[in-house]
């Protein structure tokens, strides 16, 4: 699995998480944003940028905190 591929399913993950627990962030979404920091870290430039179109097509709910979207 590609670091790219990771980060998707991370993505996918945190959506999943965050839809059972509407109310806020829990111990398990922070988690999952910081092993995506680390994936993004290990993304080329072009991962990155691939990703950032990617992730302006999901819902604004469902996009992951900032920070775990920074270089």
């Amino acid at each position: 699995m590609t670091v790219f591929d990771r980060y998707r399913t991370l993505l996918h993950k945190l959506t999943l998480v965050r839809a059972r627990t509407p109310g806020g962030d829990s111990p398990e979404v922070d988690a999952l944003l910081d092993t995506m920091d680390e994936v993004w870290d290990a993304m080329s430039a072009g991962e990155r940028a691939a990703m950032e179109r990617e992730r302006e097509r999901l819902p604004r709910v469902n996009a992951p905190d900032a920070h775990a979207l920074s270089a």
